[in-house]
């Protein structure tokens, strides 16, 4: 029992120090009440250390989303962060079972074939509007610099460069949308695949109750 529960422990360092002790006096009581103590025995009730560590830092990230106190004291960019690394627990809690290994596979490959098509898309606007925005620039001193030979065009140039300039400013916040709204999409649904794939042991069902 102690040699699972070293190696368990040994996976869970994202998790901060009191967080890893409340799990690790969950495991260590529910091993003993069940009277565990071989190796094997254990990973047949909770899986390997990996598979348990992978679950267990899901699920506590996915806790920290749905934590109505920590979600109001974090910036609009810390929630995006938290989310992505969130994607990415339940990506390896999930594969990290081989029972729903196949089916994960066909979900995370539909799912990256649409995030792959949107990012084309979306690098394709961003990529458009920088250039128009250089074009902007570049109207905006052409401007100043045929002042003297024409006010009128130097003007002209002047205020289309000023006014693209403009619209680039304007469109940076529906491009942040877009990205995050994306990211929000990516985690409802692996959130979604975790719930029906991962399925939870009686220590999971246990500690989840408490």
């Amino acid at each position: 029992m102690d040699k699972y529960l070293k190696v368990f422990e040994s996976y869970l360092n994202q998790l901060s120090d009191g967080e890893r002790d409340e799990v690790m006096n969950f495991y260590s009581e529910y091993l003993q009440d069940g009277g565990f103590t071989n190796y094997d025995d254990i990973v047949t009730e909770l899986g390997t250390p990996k598979q348990l560590a992978r679950k267990v830092l899901a699920d506590y990230s996915i806790r920290i989303l749905d934590d109505p106190d920590t979600g109001s004291t974090r910036s609009k960019t810390q929630q995006s962060k938290t989310q992505v690394r969130t994607i990415w627990l339940i990506g390896l809690a999930i594969l990290s079972t081989p029972v729903t290994i196949p089916m994960a596979l066909v979900a995370f490959a539909v799912m990256a074939a649409v995030l792959i098509t949107l990012a084309a898309v979306l690098f394709a606007i961003v990529v458009t509007i920088i250039a128009v925005f250089i074009g902007g620039l570049t109207a905006f001193f052409v401007g100043f610099g045929v002042l003297g030979a024409s006010m009128g065009t130097g003007l002209t140039y002047i205020g289309g460069g000023l006014t693209i300039i403009g619209l680039f400013v304007l469109l940076i916040p529906l491009i942040v949308w877009i990205i995050r709204g994306i990211i929000r999409g990516a985690l409802a649904f692996s959130r979604w695949l975790y719930s029906k794939l991962a399925r939870k042991n009686k220590a999971e069902e246990r500690r989840a109750h408490k």
